[in-house]
């Protein structure tokens, strides 16, 4: 079997395909002298597409009640969903295993996030979500399909809990980095007035964006190390407008001077955190780079072998991952220690930009980006080490309470033994029923 993760399908392609598999079944129905295969198998094998692949197309324009069209989840409703609104989502799934003792489906998943988080997306949106935090719907021995976490996902976590305790032992001191963003629009959405007062009137465009970049301990924020500059967009990712580079610049010249000895870094997953000093040849690197590639880490090869050749003996020798940022903060004396994949809970600076920004919306009225950057400066200043070691506490039970449920579903995923071969980890090879029941 291949390990190729298919192509993304695009809309019209869709529509192809769902049209290919109506004329089957219209096909079917009517008498013929063709064998009477399964019209998913018919479309299959017309179209060259997974069975399981078109039974999503067909749910996916039966959601829609379009002929036409899927159904999709669009941009500006993925947005409505915040990283404390995922990280609700997984303890939900969680809380399926430990305490309810039952599967979760996407449909009693569902009810359960409006009752408790009051969550308003569609199940479409849902879908989507679980499959962003890293888990997959898969099959049972008994047929059954169970939500369960991606094995790189967990084995992250693990190693994350590992490495930290690690440098508990040590004697490091824990660092918390992290960026966010705020618009000059951000402002309060009530307040207090007489009648006939107008009250705060709220800007229709959001505005100058600006981009925060700070770090702090269970002692408060790091001196010297807030970072505040104009965004040269408002309407993309705050992520887009820093790079490697920049990151560097910065961790260089008002983080790293200013924290104390012997300190370890906790960082997300970000792009530009993780820019590689070596990186792997991959199927878009020239054969006289992969060859260079080889040559600097002493792996013998034939002259004679042929690009496919040389990147197979590569990825055979492909090396742990080297960081440009790990050896800079080991040059200070200091370690770094990477979150797990979607687990921004684990990061208390998370807590400390909502305090942040709920303060800067109560004093922003003038909606310019000058007055909005001394607010925030005093905004920063309010935030001191009490709130810090609150928020650093209540990072440290998540965590906890992530390790007991980690046994927990073990137990559990032991017990309903779980058929590997089912596993797929594509979108375009899962049925998007799965799970609905």
């Amino acid at each position: 079997m291949s390990n190729t993760k298919p192509k993304a399908l695009t809309s019209t392609s869709k529509e192809i395909v769902n049209n290919v598999a109506n004329y089957f079944v219209k096909e079917a129905k009517e008498p013929s002298n063709i064998p009477q295969y399964s019209f998913l198998q018919r479309t299959a094998e017309a179209t060259g597409i997974s069975s399981r692949t078109i039974s999503r197309i067909r749910k996916e324009f039966k959601d829609s009640g379009s002929l036409t069209s899927p159904k999709r989840t669009s941009p500006k409703e993925l947005k409505t969903v915040d990283d404390f609104d995922r990280c609700a989502i997984r303890n939900k799934i969680y809380e399926f295993y430990t305490v309810r003792h039952e599967l979760p489906t996407l449909t009693n998943l569902h009810e359960a996030l409006k009752e408790d988080i009051d969550f308003i997306g569609s199940k479409s949106l849902l879908r989507k979500i679980i499959r962003e935090l890293g888990f997959r719907w898969k099959r049972t021995n008994s047929q059954r399909k169970v939500l369960v976490e991606k094995q790189s996902v967990v084995e992250l976590r693990l190693k994350y809990y590992a490495k930290k305790k690690q440098l508990e032992e040590a004697g490091y001191d824990f660092v918390y980095i992290d960026e966010t963003w705020v618009d000059t629009s951000h402002t309060a959405k009530y307040c207090w007035q007489a009648p006939g007062m107008d009250g705060v009137t709220t800007p229709v465009s959001k505005g100058q964006r600006l981009i925060i970049v700070h770090g702090g301990s269970n002692e408060g924020f790091v001196p010297g190390a807030l970072l505040i500059y104009k965004a040269s967009s408002s309407s993309g990712d705050y992520h887009h407008e820093m790079n490697g580079e920049n990151f560097c610049k910065w961790m260089q010249e008002k983080l790293l001077p200013n924290i104390k000895k012997k300190s370890a870094i906790v960082m997300d997953n970000a792009s530009y955190h993780s820019v590689q000093s070596s990186k792997c040849p991959n199927s878009s690197t020239r054969k006289a780079d992969i060859q260079k590639w080889l040559t600097e880490h002493n792996i013998q090869y034939d002259p004679a072998l042929l690009r496919p050749q040389l990147l197979a003996l590569a990825k055979m020798n492909k090396p742990e991952p080297a960081y440009v940022i790990d050896a800079i903060v080991r040059g200070y004396g200091h370690e770094v220690l990477r979150l797990p994949p979607y687990h921004p809970d684990l990061n208390p600076i998370e807590l400390i930009w909502s305090q942040v920004k709920s303060i800067i919306a109560s004093r922003n009225l003038t909606y310019r980006s000058a007055d909005l950057v001394q607010i925030a400066n005093s905004a920063f200043e309010e935030i001191g080490a009490d709130r810090w070691r609150r928020a650093c506490v209540h990072a440290q039970k998540t965590e906890i309470s992530y390790r007991e449920t980690d046994i927990v579903v073990d137990v559990a995923m032991d017990n309903l033994v779980i058929d590997l071969a089912e596993d797929s980890d594509s979108d375009e090879t899962e049925s998007a029923s799965e799970g609905e029941d």
